[in-house]
């Protein structure tokens, strides 16, 4: 293995390393070690009188509800008030959220007689809030006690329109699936934003966790009921000249799939919707365009990390194949292992930066990180973004009800 790594061809080693999806945040980890290390997280200041309001959409969500609401009672920055709207669920949500709010945990509940999606959810519930400020969140998410207070302070900025938080996974040791992803989350959201809000360029504020401006989110439409809304909304208000924030010391925590078929539905979903927002709304694959530096490092982030490297990679593995032939699965075997030590280099140093200690069952899972991110996630991404393109697979995607799906169809034809 050695010896086909030293006598390959340095471009080809080179291609290999980018097109597995790793140096990206080995980049990212570099140019971060002389801003965040040895430093510690700044305390935080009083917010100015700005004031939040709390929306939590559920469907089905009441297994997570009471935990998510309990973490906002645990704030240093206390929310004004804490929405509740329960879309259509068949389960305890509804009468888990009646009552909490009559324990006085929460302050409203709004009740969507049929499901009708996130975004018209959150959509209501901003409608009805009080607050300079709405976070939108996911009945999974707990935030750590000081998470608001950081996320507030990034809007003392009157540019800033829109930020969000660090996520970790809070079922990390439920499987290997959820110890991938809880790695995963270190590398693309912890590293990967957080160098991408250095430079101006995060493209997506998670549905997990979105702060917003109350009077810029109404006045520009809210959320838009179709899928990838999060990733909409962030590259509208992007569009619109305001400024997106990405705290990395406001932490929370939320569930991811612990199973293979519930992951691959997820991340079909969100590819899906990546490029047809991306390439199909926002025409972000135009070479020349009039737009400010952050947009095109934002949209090359895209491009050059992710519709290139996903889009060539099978063409690669026929290039691997015709000069390498018989040892071709020999050479891949020597490249993981070096893609394996870059991986574990990555992982040791975002611990370092973040603070956040992998358990023993991730440790272990890291051995198998680069077949996870580089192989695994890019023919899921691959599949995706062929289905999208050929077959539009995104409008008949049931994260959105059937109902609304069929609405916006008629509306869009």
């Amino acid at each position: 293995m050695l010896a086909l790594l030293r006598h390959a061809d340095w471009a080809l080693l080179a291609i290999s390393v980018f097109v597995l999806d790793i140096p990206r945040y080995t980049i990212s980890l570099m140019a971060l070690v002389p801003m965040r290390w040895p430093s510690k997280p700044a305390i935080v200041e009083a917010t100015g009188g700005i004031t939040i309001s709390v929306i939590l959409p559920a469907f089905n969500g009441g297994p997570g509800l009471l935990h998510s609401i309990a973490s906002l009672h645990r704030q240093t920055f206390r929310p004004l008030e804490i929405i509740v709207v329960d879309d259509g669920s068949t389960d305890d949500t509804l009468a888990t959220a009646h009552e909490a709010q009559a324990a006085g945990l929460i302050d409203m509940v709004i009740h969507h007689g049929t499901r009708c999606g996130r975004s018209p959810a959150v959509n209501a519930g901003a409608r009805f809030a009080r607050g300079d400020l709405v976070l939108a969140m996911d009945p999974d998410t707990v935030f750590e006690p000081t998470a608001l207070a950081r996320l507030a302070a990034a809007f003392r900025d009157p540019r800033v329109a829109a930020a969000c938080c660090n996520l970790g996974v809070s079922n990390e040791g439920a499987s290997l699936s959820t110890a991938l992803q809880g790695l995963e989350y270190l590398m693309s959201i912890s590293a990967g934003k957080t160098f991408l809000d250095i430079i101006g360029a995060i493209s997506c504020c998670s549905g997990a966790c979105s702060v917003y401006r109350r009077d810029i989110f109404l006045a520009r439409g809210g959320l838009d009921p179709g899928p990838g809304e999060d990733l909409e909304m962030t590259l509208r208000l992007r569009r619109l000249g305001y400024r997106v924030r990405f705290v990395p010391d406001a932490w929370a925590s939320t569930v991811v799939p612990d199973n293979a078929v519930s992951l691959i539905r997820q991340r079909q979903r969100w590819d899906r919707d990546a490029l047809r927002i991306r390439l199909v709304e926002y025409r972000e694959g135009e070479i020349v365009r009039p737009e400010r530096l952050s947009d095109t490092l934002q949209r090359l982030d895209f491009i050059v990390f992710d519709l290139v490297p996903t889009l060539t990679f099978p063409f690669y593995l026929v290039y691997c194949t015709l000069i390498f032939g018989p040892q071709t699965l020999l050479f891949l075997a020597a490249l993981y292992v070096l893609l394996l030590g870059l991986a574990l280099f990555n992982i040791a140093l975002a611990s370092l930066l973040f603070g956040r200690s992998p358990g023993f069952f991730s440790l272990a899972a890291a051995l198998v990180f680069p077949l996870y991110q580089g192989l695994a996630m890019k023919v899921m991404r691959f599949i995706a973004y062929t289905s999208e393109i050929l077959f539009c697979a995104s409008r008949t995607d049931d994260y959105v009800p059937p109902r609304i799906r069929r609405a916006l169809t008629g509306q869009r034809t």
